[in-house]
């Protein structure tokens, strides 16, 4: 049964939809915004800790996680798509577990297709990105088949 966030009888179930929706729509919204667009959207009344109760509750049960993305003025995004060599496949552990304890790794995908790992990063430098690449495929380059480097200009 789908909940009809335009009902009227309020249930905690239409106010979690109603609150997953709106992070959604702005991660950043603040407690006093949510409110005011709780109450013009979908006519739900909730005081400020009462929203934080309920996001909190919302995280902790793992409906929602916490995600801080860096402010892209202060740094260089790199995207960088890497393809395995299959002769060497074992190694892949080692540079698995290298990204992720890399601080400058943000996001770690897998996908398939000739280029199977995806890996957003910040850096400081263009030469940070050079260096970083550097170490790591010469750490790890008999697992790597091809990377394909680029530089994000623009997050949207």
């Amino acid at each position: 049964m789908e909940l009809d966030l335009n009902s009227p009888i309020i249930t905690l179930d239409r106010v979690r939809l109603a609150i997953l929706r709106e992070k959604v729509r702005d991660p950043n919204v603040t407690l006093r915004s949510l409110s005011r667009i709780l109450k013009e959207k979908y006519n739900i009344t909730l005081s400020h800790t009462r929203i934080a109760e309920i996001l909190k509750e919302m995280k902790d049960k793992g409906v929602m996680r916490e995600v801080v993305m860096p402010n892209e003025n202060y740094f260089i995004f790199a995207f960088m798509e890497i393809s395995f060599s299959n002769q060497n496949f074992h190694a892949w552990r080692n540079a698995y577990n290298y990204l992720l304890s890399s601080p400058n790794v943000i996001m770690l995908l897998a996908t398939d297709g000739d280029y199977r790992w995806k890996i957003l990063s910040a850096f400081r430098s263009f030469q940070e990105v050079t260096l970083w690449l550097h170490d790591f495929v010469e750490g790890h380059g008999s697992f790597i088949q091809d990377i394909n480097l680029m530089i994000v200009y623009k997050i949207l």
